[in-house]
């Protein structure tokens, strides 16, 4: 009984041990981690301010009077003198009759052109090509949602199908196209006479760019403003509030240079007036501008800023109050995770003598099988990762956007082999 309780407990001791055993080394491994490393890549980020500001142009407000209205030119469209902007309406079945004009004057453009194509010479079978090309084409454009070149398209493919039955000996095509064309120019001349009879044109004053939006600014927020606004005139202009004047069907700028003046907290900014700046827009319109920095003024604790700019001008007819990034520094070099950079503190003799500790920064990549240190010096810092470039660019070892970077595994050393 003596003896069997005794083997009982030695086999127990054996067995622990070896599960004592096995979870040290799970322990060890699971400590140590595996080799994990990343890449390297050269990187850029903007780095600006926010700042509040508006738009201001030279404008005049379109006075056309109580009624429906009807664009002729597209938003952002220039405009000679004289030239027709806009149709005044008093009968709101005549935005219908508008509809249909523009349908038809479609349809002729379309049947125009496939007539005046049809003398090219054409070969059936490149026909066909063109045919199923243009097709591809025009559900290319839908499905990406790319409707710039929809209409051009549209007109191709209609072209080609016309030329198509020519080529296919179909010789009574050409004369029912022109009979068709015809017939629409007849409908199209009996629209007009209706349309003209309720109907009253909008001339542009001037030369400029046409708008069909109004806010009530035209009037206040003026290019003779910005030579001697201050940074709490502005902030004052900047919480006003305004409305259109009643019967206004738009309003043409007549100066293609328009302003941006902008509000900074701080006078710390940087900012030099005759430099150009990127500035990034990203609520009603989202893109990034050039623009020159014609003033600038330390007002307080907050800096006044008047931006001019000569482009891009259709697409900003539409705002006015603004907020937008001023960036004042692009910093480029080379992206690394935050785990990767590693702090070495060296002592330095100095000219008197002295020792003094001096920290370095560095990474490790991989080389062959071997960790090997490369010495870098931080631009930028980021929650996730560093911005850095080598401390001495001319050394045949520095790190290059490309490495192999070490990031979380312990006890590394220069030459040490990790493969």
């Amino acid at each position: 009984m003596k003896e069997s309780t005794l083997a009982t407990k030695i086999m127990i001791g054996i067995l622990c041990l070896g599960v004592a055993a096995y979870l040290a080394i799970y322990i060890i491994r699971g400590w140590g981690g595996e080799l994990a490393t990343t890449r390297a890549y050269t990187y850029s980020i903007d780095v600006g301010q926010e700042a509040q500001g508006i738009l201001v142009r030279t404008e005049i407000p379109l006075a056309g009077g109580n009624g429906y209205v009807d664009q002729i030119l597209p938003e952002g469209a220039k405009a000679a003198a004289g030239d027709p902007v806009a149709l005044l309406y008093d009968d709101p079945s005549a935005l219908t009759t508008r509809q249909s004009i523009r349908a038809l004057e479609a349809e002729i453009e379309q049947l125009q052109y496939a007539l005046g194509d049809r003398t090219q010479s054409a070969d059936a079978a490149r026909l066909d090509a063109q045919v199923i090309s243009s097709i591809v084409s025009l559900r290319s454009l839908a499905a990406g949602g790319d409707l710039t070149g929809l209409d051009d398209c549209a007109l191709s493919l209609r072209s080609m199908v016309f030329k198509r039955d020519y080529a296919y000996g179909d010789t009574g095509a050409v004369d029912q196209l022109a009979q068709l064309i015809a017939d629409k120019q007849g409908q199209l001349a009996q629209h007009y006479h209706s349309l003209n009879q309720v109907s009253t044109t909008v001339y542009a004053p001037a030369s400029g760019v046409y708008s069909a939006g109004t806010d009530g600014w035209e009037g206040v927020a003026t290019p003779g403003i910005l030579d001697n606004i201050t940074a709490d005139g502005l902030d004052e202009l900047l919480h006003q509030q305004h409305s259109p004047a009643p019967g206004t069907v738009g309003k043409l700028i007549t100066d293609s240079t328009w302003y941006y003046a902008a509000l900074l907290d701080g006078t710390g900014t940087g900012l030099q007036s005759g430099r150009r700046y990127t500035l990034s827009f990203s609520g009603d319109y989202f893109g990034q501008l050039s623009m020159t920095l014609e003033r600038v003024v330390l007002d307080g604790d907050r800096t006044l800023a008047v931006f001019s700019c000569r482009s891009h001008l259709a697409d900003t007819t539409l705002l006015r109050l603004q907020t937008v990034d001023v960036v004042t520094q692009r910093i480029e070099g080379i992206r690394v995770p935050r785990q990767a950079l590693r702090v070495e503190t060296v002592e330095e003799t100095a000219e008197d003598g002295s020792i003094r500790h001096v920290n370095r920064y560095g990474v490790f990549t991989v080389v062959g099988a071997q960790a090997e240190w490369h010495e870098v010096e931080v631009l930028y810092t980021d929650e996730s990762y560093y911005l850095v470039r080598p401390a001495r660019p001319d050394d045949a070892s520095r790190l290059r956007a490309g490495d192999e970077v070490i990031f979380n595994s312990s006890g590394i050393y220069d030459g040490k082999v990790v493969r």
